[in-house]
């Protein structure tokens, strides 16, 4: 008999290149009942990868391998029981697997099972036990887990509140590239938690909107539309703002409409200006909507196109 653990290095090797022989390598392994051949054969058959796609059959063979001890198969089983490929949702059973995967050190299982104890998916929530694996899951890297560690310690949510570790933990995300961490030390930047005043929160803010981040856009804009603290650039604010008009987003579209009718970073333009400000207000703008209707009450219509109006 052929070494398992062989076997399954070959199906590695050449799973890209011959699918179909990776699979019968896997299947050879499982038969001999390893069980990197059992998760390798379940991956083969949740995508469809050599074999014909068949959610359910990986199911159970992913379920041979993590009742065998193996932590990345008790993480698929996690992941299937949520409700995904095709296999019916069983919270108590996504529960249990992910946990049993995270008490087994598989550290992408960290952040699974502390939201399952934050939001309370499948059993009661508990947030001291949430804090504890978003905790470990920051430790072992994750940037999202340390933004939600460093809301919990800010928060004294599940912990402790302590302002000075959860700046800490902001900072280390954002360090690490998450956009909404980015976002948060801009803030506590502009309040003076953190010391750098608006030049360094403009760079935060920056970092979050190349990364498409729309709240840290708006910001952003904002802040070259008025040049508190910095210098003042209408046209890249407009340039922000109308991409984000461009979205659907209600308060950009109420600044592209104010910024072509006054002619504030863009050639003037008040037709132009009178289409966003209807836009917006369809948008649900606060502003754009009482503008809408003074217009209305004043009965200029005639005078004034409001698109869509």
């Amino acid at each position: 008999m052929n070494d398992p653990v062989e076997l399954c290095t070959q199906a590695v090797e050449c799973y890209t290149t011959d699918p179909a022989r990776a699979a019968e390598l896997f299947r050879e392994a499982a038969e001999a009942g390893h069980p990197n051949g059992y998760f390798g054969l379940a991956e083969m058959f949740l995508g469809g990868h050599g074999v014909e796609r068949d959610p359910k059959a990986a199911l159970e063979l992913y379920r041979v391998a993590a009742e065998a001890g193996h932590p990345p198969a008790m993480y698929r089983l996690g992941t299937l029981y949520s409700g995904e490929m095709d296999i019916d949702e069983d919270v108590e059973q996504c529960r249990r697997w992910f946990e049993s995967a995270a008490d087994a050190g598989f550290e992408p299982a960290y952040p699974e099972i502390a939201g399952i104890y934050m939001y309370g998916y499948g059993t009661e929530a508990d947030p001291e036990k949430a804090y504890i694996w978003y905790k470990k899951a920051a430790d072992a890297g994750d940037p999202l887990s340390m933004f939600k560690v460093g809301y919990m310690l800010s928060e004294g949510v599940g912990c402790q509140k302590d302002t000075n570790a959860a700046v800490h933990m902001f900072r280390l995300s954002a360090t690490a590239g998450l956009p909404e961490s980015m976002f948060k030390m801009a803030q506590l930047t502009l309040e003076g938690t953190v010391p750098g005043g608006p030049v360094m929160a403009m760079q935060w803010y920056r970092g979050a909107a190349d990364q498409g981040f729309a709240p840290a856009r708006f910001n952003l804009a904002t802040m070259l539309y008025e040049g508190r603290g910095v210098d003042a650039d209408r046209e890249e604010a407009f340039k922000l703002y109308k991409g984000l008009a461009d979205e659907g987003d209600a308060d950009a579209l109420f600044m592209v409409g104010r910024m072509y009718f006054e002619g504030i970073g863009v050639e003037k333009d008040q037709g132009k200006g009178f289409e966003y400000f209807g836009r917006a207000a369809d948008a649900g703008n606060q502003v754009a909507m009482e503008l809408v209707e003074n217009i209305r009450r004043r009965q200029n219509t005639q005078f004034i196109t409001i698109d869509g109006l």
